[in-house]
């Protein structure tokens, strides 16, 4: 078994920091950057800079490939959740740049967001079918809401976004 990710939320893609609030009595509260990256159990703190979608597709690949190479004929899961296309809205410049045809700012970082996660998806498909594994594969995608319209999300045409009960909250499309 392997881990590599984090165990809070809204963490930012390249640092894996997230913000935590604290209060001191008498003081206001504060806000902290800690880093929220893990590998198993402990900080994971060499890939500071490494655009997380990245990392999680290459981690994936890795464990593939190991797999193939000690245990061809057992069979195996991966459970990958990515942390795209989540805010905060951060991508790669080279990602935003193939979606400079999107007039809007932050639909731009999302389009370069869900490119990278594409790219991902693509590398983890070859690396099944470069071990023989592609075959007798079940790969399934889920979200758990509907997009943040604030964050670039879209939910045309069901109504309403991430923390409503309208459709657009509750459903993915």
């Amino acid at each position: 078994d392997t881990f590599l990710g984090f165990y809070n939320a809204a963490e930012e893609y390249f640092t894996h920091t997230c913000s935590i609030a604290y209060h001191f009595p008498g003081t206001n509260t504060s806000r902290l950057r800690a880093l929220d990256f893990r590998r198993e159990t402990a900080p994971e703190k060499s890939m500071n800079g490494t655009y997380s979608t990245n990392a999680f597709s290459q981690e994936a690949v890795n464990v593939i490939e190991e797999h193939h190479k000690k245990k061809q004929s057992e069979p195996f899961f991966i459970y990958l959740a990515y942390q795209a296309v989540h805010g905060p809205l951060e991508a790669p410049q080279h990602y935003i740049d193939m979606c400079s045809h999107i007039p809007e700012p932050r639909r731009q970082i999302f389009c370069g967001m869900a490119k990278a996660m594409d790219e991902g998806i693509g590398n983890i498909t070859r690396a099944l079918k470069a071990t023989g594994a592609w075959e007798n594969t079940l790969i399934a995608f889920t979200t758990d809401n509907g997009g943040q319209i604030e964050t670039g999300g879209n939910n045309w045409p069901l109504r309403g976004n991430k923390a409503t009960v309208w459709e657009g909250g509750v459903r993915g499309v």
